[in-house]
């Protein structure tokens, strides 16, 4: 029963519902990251936070990429620890350095909407970019968005259209919305 649970779990995991995450391109059912987050995974799942991100942080400070990224959700939403932006900050840069598209999606939003940081639209499509060019529908979604939030119309057309094509239906909708 135990086992059925953990492959629920994982499962919940790498599809994103587990932590309301809406793509993980860049996690793989056989990557082995995330197997070493089983422990974690349950405890999270049996509402033993606490404990949960115990278990993330040490395996993110033993280098676990996806643990670090979980680190910084558990700091940025307040997650039974003191809510840090900074701390959500520093494991979201770090995660990215390692290529993490959801981690710089994440710095991407915080600079966007000033989160722990002064407001900085460069500095978020910058991130947004760099998650991008990995291959995140996602981020360019996000960088469509940002287009049309700053009033650069043609550039939105063509991440929303990206978009689009990725798979991102609400950018299907904006791009249609778009005048031409």
């Amino acid at each position: 029963m135990k086992k059925l649970i953990f492959v629920f779990v994982l499962t919940l995991f790498l599809s994103g519902c587990a932590f309301n995450q809406k793509s993980n391109s860049d996690i793989s059912y056989d990557d082995p990251q995330a197997l070493e987050l089983k422990e974690a995974l349950m405890l999270h799942e049996e509402g033993k936070y606490k404990k949960a991100f115990m278990r993330f942080e040490e395996k993110a400070k033993a280098g676990n990429i996806l643990a670090m990224y979980q680190v910084g959700v558990y700091y940025r939403d307040g997650l039974h620890v003191s809510k840090d932006l900074l701390r959500a900050m520093f494991w979201f840069k770090t995660a990215g350095r390692y290529g993490n598209t959801k981690a710089l999606r994440s710095v991407g939003y915080m600079y966007e909407y000033g989160l722990g940081v002064n407001q900085n639209f460069k500095k978020a499509k910058a991130y947004y970019y760099e998650a991008s060019n990995l291959g995140s529908a996602l981020a360019d979604y996000d960088l469509g968005l940002l287009y049309l939030k700053t009033n650069e119309q043609n550039d939105a057309k063509i991440f929303l259209n990206r978009a689009c094509a990725g798979g991102i239906n609400e950018a299907c909708e904006k791009f249609k919305e778009l005048k031409f």
